[in-house]
C-alpha cells in the first residue's frame, strides 16, 4: 500500500543527507558517524521505505538527548573465533553498529567461505536491506536478522510479547536488480503506522489491533495495540525463532526486558542482531551464479499474470524502481517530517536547508 500524505515537499538525496548529518553532528556525533546514520536513513526514504528514514531522526533525538541511545559510544569485538564475532555495540547509534558488523562479516566471509556477526547492545538501526546489500559489492550474499522491541502478540495471546522482527536478504544478479528481501513478520512495519498517526491519516484495518484485540482503522489506536502478525500463527513463529537468533543466542534484551523504541527514550534498547554473509565464489563462478540469478528473475517475471495483473515483481523490485525515480526527481517528503527537522534546527542551532509550503 502506497502512503498516504496530505502534503508534501520534493527535497535531493544529497540535500536531506547533508541536512541530517548536520543534525547528528549537532547531537554529539563524529561526521563520519552522523553521515553513516544520514545515509541509511535517506537511503530508506529514497526507495520509499518510510517508515525507517528521516521520520526517525526526532525519535533519535529523544533517546540521545534522554541518555538511552550514546551519540558518541564506538562497538567493539568482545569475542571472536573462526567465521564468527560478537561485536559489543556499547549502545552505539544502530546504524554506526550495523555497519561495523556487516563489514566485519564480509571480511570474515572472504577468508572462510562464509561468516555469521553476533551483536549485542545494539540499538534500533534501520532497514535489514541496508546492511545486507553492503555484501553486493563484494559479490556475496548478505543477510541480516534483528530482534525488537515487543510490538506484537504471540499468535493465541493477547498482549505484546513479540517484535516484529524483521530480516534482509540480497542476492546479485548479472545485468537484473539484485533481489532484496526486507519484510518483518508483522502485516507492515510499525513505523508505517507510526507514519500514518504522524499524518493523521487512517490505515487499513489488517495492520492493527486496539488494546482490545479488535481491528481498527485508527493508527493512533493502532499505536498503543499491536501489530498483526503475517499469516497468523506463521508470522508468529518465525518471530519467535528470529528473537532466539537475534537476541538470546547474543544474550541481548529479549521477552519482558524489551525496551520501546517510542516510550523508553531514557532506557537502552539492547537489541540482538545476526548479520551473515555467503561468498559465491567459494561455491561457484560467481559470473556464472549471476546470470542463472538472471535467468531465474526472467523465469518469474514472464509467468502468467493473474487476472488483474499486469506484472510480476520480485522482491526489491518495486523499492529498487522508485530509489530510481526519486534519485532523479527528488524525494517526496510529508511536510510533517520536515516540520519536525525545523524543531529540531531551532533547538540544535542548524540551518533549515529546505523551505516548506506555507
Amino acid at each position: 500500500m502506497d502512503y498516504t500524505f496530505n502534503q508534501t515537499v520534493r527535497i535531493s538525496f544529497d540535500i536531506m543527507q547533508e541536512w541530517s548529518k548536520r543534525l547528528y553532528m549537532k547531537m554529539g556525533m563524529t561526521e563520519k558517524d552522523a553521515l553513516t546514520v544520514a545515509h541509511v536513513l535517506v537511503t530508506a526514504d529514497a526507495r520509499s521505505v518510510y517508515s525507517h528514514g528521516c521520520m526517525r531522526t526526532s525519535i533519535f533525538y529523544n533517546r540521545i538527548t534522554a541518555g538511552g541511545t550514546s551519540a558518541t559510544a564506538q562497538p567493539a569485538i568482545d569475542r571472536e573465533r573462526g567465521a564468527t564475532a560478537l561485536i559489543d555495540g556499547h549502545n552505539a547509534m544502530g546504524q554506526v553498529v550495523g555497519v561495523y558488523a556487516m563489514n566485519i562479516a564480509i571480511e570474515k566471509a572472504k577468508q572462510h567461505g562464509t561468516s555469521a556477526v553476533s551483536i549485542v547492545n545494539g540499538n534500533h538501526n534501520g532497514t535489514c536491506a541496508y546492511f545486507a546489500e553492503m555484501a553486493l559489492k563484494e559479490n556475496m550474499i548478505g543477510l541480516m536478522w534483528t530482534n525488537g522491541g515487543p510490538v506484537m502478540a504471540a499468535w493465541g495471546g493477547a498482549e505484546r510479547q513479540l517484535g516484529n522482527n524483521p530480516f534482509g536478504i540480497a542476492i546479485p544478479c548479472l545485468k537484473r536488480k539484485p533481489i532484496v528481501l526486507d519484510m518483518a513478520q508483522s502485516v507492515v512495519a510499525r513505523g508505517k503506522i507510526v507514519m500514518a498517526r504522524k499524518t493523521k491519516t487512517p490505515i487499513p484495518e489488517t495492520w492493527a489491533l486496539d488494546v482490545n484485540g479488535k481491528p481498527t482503522a485508527d493508527a493512533e489506536a493502532g499505536y498503543w495495540g499491536t501489530v498483526r502478525p503475517v499469516g497468523d500463527y506463521k508470522g508468529s513463529a518465525l518471530s519467535t525463532v528470529i528473537s532466539m537468533l537475534t537476541a538470546v543466542l547474543s544474550g541481548s534484551a529479549y521477552g519482558p526486558t524489551n525496551v520501546d523504541l517510542y516510550e523508553e527514550p531514557d532506557k537502552a534498547q539492547n537489541i540482538g542482531q545476526l548479520m551473515q554473509v555467503i561468498d559465491i565464489s567459494a561455491f561457484t563462478d560467481v559470473t556464472a551464479f549471476k546470470k542463472r540469478m538472471d535467468d531465474y528473475v526472467d523465469y518469474l517475471k514472464n509467468g502468467k499474470k493473474a487476472e488483474g495483473f499486469t506484472e510480476i515483481y520480485v522482491p526489491g523490485e518495486l523499492e529498487h524502481n522508485m530509489f530510481d525515480k526519486q534519485m532523479k526527481e527528488g524525494i517526496t517528503y510529508p511536510v510533517e517530517v520536515i516540520r519536525e527537522y525545523y524543531t529540531l534546527c531551532d533547538k540544535l542551532g542548524v540551518e533549515k536547508m529546505v523551505q516548506i509550503p506555507k
